[in-house]
């Protein structure tokens, strides 16, 4: 077994028949248990919601009863799930879960369980809005530098973005130049949001510039900016990086600077705050999936890389540091705690298979079994050593002396040419009428170790020579 290899922690498959895709997948501690043990929550395009915490009793176990906390069959598929503070007059967490057309926001809790099977989960609907639109995905932050609350922003189909302070909507904008939605992410630094444009360029909006422009839900756009009330939208700074882009991601760590990361299909780049390029790195592969996280060296960010090679790849702003083969393709990469046990790497494939692993040289060595410890006889050892060398010696002295029996062929087949020629020619067919054609008797013999049945003899001789006989049939040949 490779050392290269994703280390299993804990896996299991998700359900039967069932997809899933990038924003299916999230991490963090949505009961607010307050342990720091995160928890994995998972929706799929069947409208399935699972919130499981792995618990293995040792690396490489399986599922266990106890790790699926809740299962809930939802009416609609699942989009996306995101975890934050959604819910007026509480900073806890909440679970905001995306159909196409509604998002719900639940509350999380589990409540001790008197037997054996462990505490019981349930979800609680705080509030939902339908939605006018079909919805692609969403982001959330603090928008506008809110304190303690995280408003969320919808991405429709047709790229009108739908912004929702929790329980209330506030408005929607349309996107200009609009024709595929792509990733959107929301920048607390910079205030702002970052997509990708079917022209294939990165732009970047601020929220106030949002929040007063002309309003989407309006017809006349040219009477509304007549009387002042809006303004056109217009994009904070624009990049064109030349192909799609699969996610964007927006990170800040400590003794790190700002950095937008964005994933397309043949590159990785990352940008200031300011659109600027710091690097970008060529892929000579497919990826599927990335994911930023901070670094042990100073001044510079891991990302998570995945690709359609079953390989996850670690790279140092550029540089690659660790690759390592995973079982299936992931769709989606976090990284969460558990146990104690922190940095555990959680992938999702799009057909549900879902496993934690960690990244390190264990070896698998291979323990031969013990041998049966025998007391050793050296008088017996040294009479069987002369006999081999007695018998080697023997055969050494016979070799190439003794005559060689040749293998007889099951099948002999052998000709006589008579040295005179026939006193009387044996020419049937002859052109010349004034002389006889000599004519010579050849006499064949066939042996063989077998029965024969059915056998045919034909013969073959140049033109300028005549038969008398060309073929010859045996019904039976008898064994020598």
């Amino acid at each position: 077994m490779s050392l290269f290899k994703a280390r299993d922690w804990w896996s299991t498959t998700l359900g039967e028949n069932e997809e899933y895709d990038q924003g299916c997948l999230s991490v963090a501690d949505v009961d607010n248990s307050g342990s720091g043990q995160d928890k994995i929550i998972v929706g799929s395009y069947s409208g399935f919601l699972r919130i499981i915490s792995p618990h293995p009793a040792k690396a490489g176990d399986g599922v266990q009863a106890e790790d699926l906390l809740l299962e809930v069959q939802l009416r609609d598929p699942v989009l996306q799930v995101e975890v934050g503070k959604f819910v007026s007059g509480t900073e806890l967490l909440h679970l905001a879960v995306l159909h196409p057309k509604k998002l719900c926001v639940y509350s999380v809790s589990g409540t001790l369980g008197n037997v054996e099977h462990g505490n019981q989960y349930q979800i609680k609907l705080m509030y939902e809005h339908n939605l006018q639109r079909t919805a692609c995905n969403m982001t959330h932050g603090p928008f506008g530098g809110v304190k303690g609350r995280d408003l969320i922003c919808i991405q429709s189909m047709d790229g009108m973005l739908m912004f929702f302070e929790q329980e209330s909507y506030a408005f929607g904008r349309y996107l200009p130049g609009f024709l595929l939605p792509g990733p959107l992410r929301y920048s607390p630094k910079t205030d702002s949001f970052v997509t990708v444009s079917s022209c294939r360029q990165v732009e970047s909006y601020k929220y106030q510039v949002l929040a007063v422009a002309t309003d989407a839900d309006t017809k006349k756009e040219i009477e509304q900016q007549k009387i002042g009330s809006g303004k056109k939208l217009l994009a904070d700074w624009i990049l064109n990086i030349g192909e799609q882009a699969l996610d964007i991601s927006i990170v800040s760590f400590n003794h790190t600077a700002f950095s937008i990361f964005v994933l397309g299909e043949r590159n990785f780049f990352c940008l200031k705050e300011n659109g600027q390029i710091r690097f970008m790195k060529k892929l000579e592969y497919s990826p599927s999936c990335f994911l930023p996280y901070c670094s042990v060296s100073e001044g510079t960010i891991n990302s998570l890389v995945g690709n359609h090679n079953n390989m996850l790849l670690v790279y140092q702003d550029m540089t690659l540091r660790w690759a390592a083969q995973l079982p299936h393709i992931p769709v989606a990469v976090k990284v969460a705690n558990f146990q104690d046990m922190k940095g555990i790497i959680v992938t999702l494939s799009d057909c549900g298979h879902l496993q934690c692993s960690y990244f390190g040289t264990d070896p698998s060595l291979f323990q031969a079994p013990k041998v049966e410890s025998r007391d050793i006889n050296y008088e017996e050892l040294d009479t069987e050593m002369k006999e081999l060398q007695r018998i080697i010696k023997e055969a050494t002295k016979t070799q190439d002396i003794l005559p060689k029996i040749e293998k007889e062929d099951d099948l002999t087949l052998s000709a006589n040419v008579s040295p005179v020629l026939d006193a009387v020619s044996q020419a049937v067919d002859s052109a010349v009428e004034s002389e006889a054609v000599p004519s010579v008797t050849v006499k064949f013999s066939i042996r063989t170790r077998l029965h024969v049945q059915k056998t045919v003899l034909a013969i073959s001789v140049p033109p300028f020579l005549a038969l008398t006989q060309d073929q010859f049939i045996f019904h039976s040949i008898g064994e020598y």
